[in-house]
């Protein structure tokens, strides 16, 4: 008996440059999904109402000459068809956008139906691009092998205390020395390890009644974890990319709570945020700053996975200028 094959899950791609529309359909094909094309807005209103697409990618630098798109249009079409329920067929929304500066950021931010950020960094890294969207076809979300070139073998830590910090630091530091890390990028890489490490330890733990037990305790203070409490600490380095992942058993951030975090913090900028005692937002920022690309994968009750990934291709400088990349994933 001859069944037929199932449905392709079908894309949306809005891009008004046709170089970049066959750069992007060719990579976006090799997910094997249906790839889609809207030339103006009528036609990509059309395309969703008719067909619903899982996913829609859009250029978030659109040219209203070029395309007939404005901005202001562009959000509400984006707002209108991305449902952030809880449909396992809701239609989701990948972003490519030339943003670097923190008003930028922060306007980004702000848009409602912002859960996927890729850098439009010359040239596109589409690798990411593939990467981001079978996750979000998929559902498979957590792991950093995702971010890694195959054989590349990850270090793991379990950490039990907040005493473990201070000589995971120091491990982390002589695993990307002895690779021949930049100095200041290895800076970097501590640092934003210690706040992941200090965030998954004070700010992750949730009892049943949803209290948490240790999000007012001063991080001067030594916590030491129950059984249950413990977090995985990974790192590994490809020669292109260090990544560094904080993994805990609770999944209790919400979307809505990431996302004001940050839209507060890159509006007023670091220099006045309260920095309350225990707080996960003022440290969310300087992750998001630190890093090219922030990936937080979520599983309600089960936990969250927060991935840093460092750019070690070139210099400091290359790295400091490298537009953002920002995900937030939910199964």
């Amino acid at each position: 008996m001859v069944t037929s094959a199932p449905p392709l899950d079908s894309i949306l791609l809005l891009a008004g440059d046709r170089k970049d529309q066959r750069l992007l359909a060719k990579a976006l094909g090799a997910t094997g999904c249906l790839v889609e094309f809207a030339a103006s807005p009528e036609e990509a209103e059309r395309c969703v109402k008719i067909k619903g697409p899982q996913l829609i990618v859009a250029d978030y630098d659109p040219d209203p000459n070029e395309t007939g798109w404005s901005l202001e249009r562009y959000d509400k079409f984006l707002e209108s068809i991305a449902d952030i329920g809880d449909s396992p067929r809701r239609t989701r929304v990948l972003l490519l956008a030339d943003k670097r500066q923190k008003e930028e950021l922060g306007s980004l931010f702000r848009l409602p139906f912002l859960t996927n950020l890729i850098a439009k960094n010359h040239p596109l890294d589409l690798d990411e691009l593939i990467i981001t969207t079978a996750k979000i076809i998929n559902g498979d979300i957590f792991g950093i092998e995702k971010y890694l070139c195959y054989g590349v073998k990850p270090v793991t830590h379990i950490v039990r205390s907040s005493r473990d910090k201070t000589p995971l630091l120091e491990t982390l530091a002589n695993y990307a020395t002895g690779l021949g890390i930049n100095k200041r990028l290895v800076t970097v890489a501590k640092s934003v390890a210690d706040e992941l490490i200090m965030n998954a330890i004070y700010n992750a733990p949730v009892r049943e009644d949803g209290s948490r037990p240790y999000a007012h305790v001063a991080r001067t203070d030594a916590v030491d974890l129950a059984s249950h409490e413990t977090c995985r600490l990974t790192y590994a380095c490809d020669g292109r990319q260090l990544v560094i992942a904080m993994l805990d058993r609770f999944g209790s951030l919400a979307v809505e709570t990431i996302r004001e975090y940050l839209q507060r913090c890159f509006a007023m900028g670091a220099d006045q945020i309260e920095v309350k005692r225990g707080g996960a937002g003022m440290g969310l920022y300087f992750i998001v700053e630190a890093l090219n690309k922030v990936i937080i994968n979520i599983c309600p009750g089960r936990g969250t996975e927060v991935i840093g990934v460092i750019d070690i291709s070139g210099s400091y400088r290359d790295y400091a200028e490298k537009n953002k990349s920002f995900h937030i994933f939910l199964a």
